[in-house]
């Protein structure tokens, strides 16, 4: 077996990490054919020792190679390079993706989605993750923007992101969260309208008089009390401070939210709970839980994540919920339409739906 890793340099400098620096170096080998489809990669273990990485950060590696579409596994054969049956790459697209999204279910199989269609089409496909808050740890993206790219999916518009790709010069479009501010590249939305109003209806029917939506920033398109008003029914905001900035989407929000609600008095509780994220719902179950409050009997509760809340509620909670793989085939479309037509059509719009649960019975 040739030595892959004859060409790999890495010079720490505190900016990207050595496992980064590998999965870059064998993306761009495998991309330009100097590793060649069918191809064998080393096992974890010679990668660990070849590299000076550990055995499950050569793991991370590998398991991101296959996710990108790289590399796939073969009884008795190991992992190995993909074949391009011969076809010419006709390019490379990047996804940018929040740390705190790129491990969930409903994100993964969008991903996944965004990956066939494109390989299909002819164009390598890379993920990149990027932190939600500040510019620390965004060397990895950068070093990706350094590579030639034809086009960059960002997840999510934060301004060190918007900044940073505006800077690299590579088109890009922006997918889900707010509206960029301070770019003119297309963004692809949510759009929540008709979930909203079976939300309202369903409201209406089983009486609800108050609801409290539990969040924790601005975020008009998220905001379902002009909706529920039309109803007559009163909606109210119950703030949530973020705990720990570096990691909010988890033990940040359910920590929060815990402390928000184990004091409540039950008085104060209103006929049913909004809440922004399934991570605050699992802090105030937790708190709810702790205090013998029963869901849904004494409280109804709906969250607005797409995805399940573990072994509490595991997918059976009242949610607003995107269909995964509709969404990567409307995303990898658009992305086409840009390389492909060489015009930025009119960007998509991801319809969410309104799934009734245990949480809030019809």
């Amino acid at each position: 077996m040739k030595n892959i890793f004859q060409n790999f340099r890495f010079v720490p400098d505190g900016t990207i990490t050595l496992a980064d620096a590998l999965c870059s170096y064998l993306k761009e080998e495998i991309t330009f054919g100097r590793i060649k489809g069918g191809d064998r990669l080393p096992t974890m273990a010679e990668i660990a020792q070849a590299t000076g990485l550990t055995f499950g950060k050569a793991r991370s590696v590998v398991e991101r190679l296959a996710m990108e579409g790289y590399v796939h596994s073969r009884p008795y054969a190991g992992t190995v390079v993909r074949s391009r049956d011969g076809n010419i790459l006709r390019g490379r697209v990047l996804v940018a993706v929040p740390i705190a999204d790129v491990s969930r279910f409903y994100r993964a199989q969008m991903l996944e989605t965004m990956r066939q269609r494109l390989s299909e089409a002819g164009y390598a496909f890379s993920i990149v993750t990027f932190p939600l808050h500040g510019s620390d740890g965004l060397a990895p993206l950068r070093l990706e923007l350094a590579r030639a790219t034809d086009l960059v999916i960002a997840m999510r518009a934060t301004p060190e992101v918007q900044k940073c790709l505006k800077e690299s010069g590579v088109s890009h479009v922006y997918t889900f969260g707010d509206r960029p501010t301070d770019d003119g590249a297309p963004w692809i939305r949510f759009s929540l309208k008709t979930a909203f109003s079976l939300f309202a209806d369903h409201c209406a029917k089983a009486r609800v008089k108050r609801v409290v939506q539990v969040r924790f920033e601005d975020n008009e398109m998220f905001d379902v009390r002009p909706v529920l008003a039309k109803k007559g029914i009163a909606c109210s905001w119950l703030e949530i401070p973020r705990k720990d900035d570096d990691r909010w989407a988890f033990e940040g929000s359910v920590r929060g939210s815990y402390e928000a609600f184990l004091n409540m008095p039950r008085e104060n509780l209103p006929s049913l709970l909004l809440f922004w994220t399934s991570f605050h719902a699992q802090g105030a179950i937790t708190a709810f839980l702790a205090r013998g409050i029963r869901m849904p009997e004494d409280v109804k509760a709906v969250s607005l994540a797409s995805v399940g809340l573990g072994p509490v509620y595991p997918k059976s909670f009242t949610r607003f919920e995107i269909d995964p793989s509709d969404a990567g085939e409307k995303v990898a479309a658009f992305a086409l339409a840009l390389l492909v037509k060489g015009r930025v059509p009119q960007p998509p719009v991801i319809n969410l739906k309104y799934v009734f649960g245990q949480t809030f019975p019809f």
